[in-house]
């Protein structure tokens, strides 16, 4: 049966009901007051009047009974529809709370998880302001207490996740940075063995790329100024000092601006000595000079000199010249041969190549 034939079967049975107690108590009132109309009528017009006023009496009885019916089929219904209404309202708390137990079995993701709780604890609020629904209030702060530990859980779980994707990615982003500095260090060594750095001690800056320098000054070559034998000005120069020879940087840079300079003369033949013999030796027209290159330190120590000049003497005759790296100290050096400071080693060499 519908609700509508339900509510119509309610409605007839009241109207019944009130129509038979209107009936009986319509008659007891019909007689009282025809009683009182025959003793005050006594005229066929006031008879004709009375039969009138029954009439319209009556019909205000019907419609007043049809009033009181209808006002008590609304509050009946009223209480009706309350009552149906808090039974819905717990059947539906009872689905949503197997609802709620399929998400825990099945272990949603936290946001489902979190939706959950938020319904059960609107449940839970509604249960313990309703007496009727006072019985599932232990049944909702069990499964909202399982909803919160499985939502912790996920929580937990997801953050292990982003801790594992983080790692991964820093994993990644190290092993990305290894590789390019593997490779930067390959490129680094291939670029230095084609500079030779193991047989060239200074490289003039003007010729060197920018990753040459860089690279350059990790191999602890420092950038000087010195004037240039060959250019006859200054100019700047990355120099490596030897590890384990006592030359300073100006003695250093003068061997290589000296052999650049006898290089463009087209000399057949030159030489570096490190250790011993004079510091460069080249040849010419079959002959071979010696090129001795003085910062002062040698002025210090005269027997060392003098033992200098003897073997020079000895080895190239009158094919020998100091290259003194401070003009002040050209006169000094001149005593023990022929001098020249490195502004005027051009002019010099030519004196020295025209002895032979």
């Amino acid at each position: 049966m519908t609700k509508q034939e339900t509510d119509m079967g309610l409605f007839i049975v009241i109207a019944l009901v009130l129509m038979a107690i209107l009936s009986s108590t319509f008659l007891k009132v019909k007689n009282w007051f025809l009683q009182t109309f025959n003793k005050i009528s006594t005229s066929v017009n006031n008879s004709i009047k009375y039969i009138q006023t029954h009439g319209i009496l009556t019909i205000l009885w019907i419609i007043f009974g049809l009033a009181v019916v209808y006002i008590l089929y609304k509050i009946i219904k009223s209480i009706i529809d309350k009552i149906n209404e808090k039974r819905e309202r717990v059947e539906n708390i009872k689905n949503e709370l197997k609802e709620i137990e399929k998400h825990i079995k099945t272990r949603s993701n936290p946001g489902t998880v979190e939706e959950a709780i938020d319904s059960v604890s609107k449940k839970l609020q509604l249960c313990e302001d309703t007496n009727k629904l006072k019985g599932h209030i232990g049944l909702l702060k069990k499964k909202l207490l399982n909803l919160e530990l499985l939502n912790e859980e996920s929580r937990r779980k997801e953050n292990i996740n982003q801790l594992e994707i983080r790692e991964r990615e820093l994993d990644s982003r190290f092993a990305e940075k290894e590789r390019k500095s593997r490779e930067a260090e390959q490129n680094k060594q291939v670029l230095l063995r084609r500079l030779g750095i193991e047989e060239n001690r200074v490289f003039k800056k003007s010729e060197l790329r920018d990753k040459e320098i860089e690279a350059l000054k990790e191999q602890d070559f420092e950038q000087v100024n010195q004037f240039d034998v060959l250019e006859r000005k200054q100019i700047s120069v990355l120099i490596k000092p030897y590890e384990k020879l006592n030359h300073s940087r100006e003695h250093i840079f003068l061997v290589w601006s000296v052999k650049r300079f006898l290089e463009s003369r087209r000399i057949e033949r030159i030489e570096e000595h490190l250790t011993k013999g004079a510091d460069i030796t080249f040849k010419h027209n079959k002959k071979w000079f010696a090129i001795e290159i003085e910062t002062g330190s040698m002025l210090e120590k005269s027997k060392r000199l003098k033992e200098k000049v003897d073997y020079l003497n000895r080895q190239y005759p009158n094919r020998w010249m100091f290259v003194v790296s401070n003009e002040k100290l050209v006169s000094r050096y001149a005593e023990f041969g022929l001098s020249t400071s490195r502004n005027r080693v051009p002019e010099n060499l030519e004196k020295l190549l025209k002895n032979v």
